[in-house]
């Protein structure tokens, strides 16, 4: 795609790895851009990658949005990409105080995404898709009982496995037992962790995808994406997205999360937005900011990529700032 215009765009969270990875693929996308990137901490990666830099009120601000309003003013913002879950939900929650162009998946997605316990009663009458077991209000002695051992602890509203606690003995419960309450979930341990998938889809918001990629995916101890590679094609995981978009007609960036226990596919979540793989994701074919400003900003109709396949390792890197 060739345009001569320059847009403007904002993204949020830019010293987290989703909001430069954000920027990152904007870059490679190819569309001439000016970046404003916003953060709540001044200091942070992302801000030397943007064009554009300003400090952040945290969302929760009672003049946020006359902030945001502000700063879509003085740069001519074409479109917002939210960079973090906390801003996405904000965000839904006040479409109307939108200033601009706001990238948001459909509401119904964006709320189950905030409640792992309402995904697993809202969907588990989907046929054919396997979602994992959820319970809440259980001691020690019932869950073994229910779900059996190992089991998972979370809290029902979370993210990036913030909170998550595998159960394998009394010994684990009681050491966790002060985190325990009545927003806290119950799920049977389901495969490994060199066992998960995220498959990655653009939704049309008319229950078709736009284009998609699989990842098999492993995670770091903070939750992202710290390795992965291209599954060419699954057919159970593209019966079970195929099913799931069709019931939930998701629009725009959306990612199904998975893992295999004996051979078969379980959901485990649905993150209405870009994820913290989005960079490598980008570099294999699938760049969802290009997508998001394609879509959003109707610079015509996207047709799916090419995908490179290949594995993606990340590590660390630095930023040297000289004085």
């Amino acid at each position: 795609m060739s345009t001569k215009r320059e847009f403007n765009i904002l993204v949020t969270g830019v010293g987290a790895i989703i909001g430069y990875g954000i920027i990152e693929s904007i870059r490679l996308s190819g569309i001439p851009c000016q970046i404003t990137g916003v953060d709540i901490f001044e200091e942070n990666y992302g801000r030397y990658v943007c064009d554009h830099f300003q400090v952040a009120p945290y969302t929760s601000d009672s003049g946020y949005f006359a902030w945001l309003s502000d700063i879509c003013d003085r740069h001519h913002i074409d479109l917002i990409i939210p960079g973090i879950e906390q801003d996405l939900f904000k965000y839904s929650e006040n479409r109307t105080l939108l200033p601009t162009l706001t990238v948001l998946n459909n509401e119904t997605i964006i709320n189950l995404a905030k409640d792992k316990y309402e995904t697993f009663t809202y969907l588990s009458h989907l046929d054919g898709v396997n979602v994992i077991p959820t319970y809440m209000g259980l001691d020690f002695e019932s869950a073994v009982n229910t779900v059996g051992l190992p089991f998972i602890v979370k809290p029902r509203k979370s993210y990036a496995s913030k909170g998550y606690q595998c159960i394998r003995s009394v010994g684990d419960f009681r050491r966790v037992s002060q985190e325990i309450n009545e927003d806290t979930i119950f799920q049977p341990f389901i495969g490994t962790e060199d066992e998960e998938y995220t498959f990655s889809a653009f939704g049309s918001g008319d229950g078709h995808i736009a284009d998609q990629i699989i990842l098999r995916r492993y995670l770091s101890r903070e939750g992202a994406t710290q390795r992965a590679h291209v599954v060419s094609g699954d057919d159970e995981l593209q019966f079970y997205v195929d099913t799931l978009v069709k019931e939930l007609k998701p629009i725009g960036p959306t990612n199904f999360q998975f893992r295999k226990h004996h051979g078969k596919a379980f959901l485990l979540e649905i993150n209405p937005r870009i994820s913290s793989a989005c960079s490598l994701r980008a570099k294999f074919g699938y760049n969802e900011p290009q997508y998001c400003i394609e879509h959003y900003l109707e610079l015509g109709v996207h047709r799916p990529q090419v995908k490179k396949t290949g594995r993606a390792i990340r590590y660390i890197a630095d930023q040297i700032i000289y004085e």
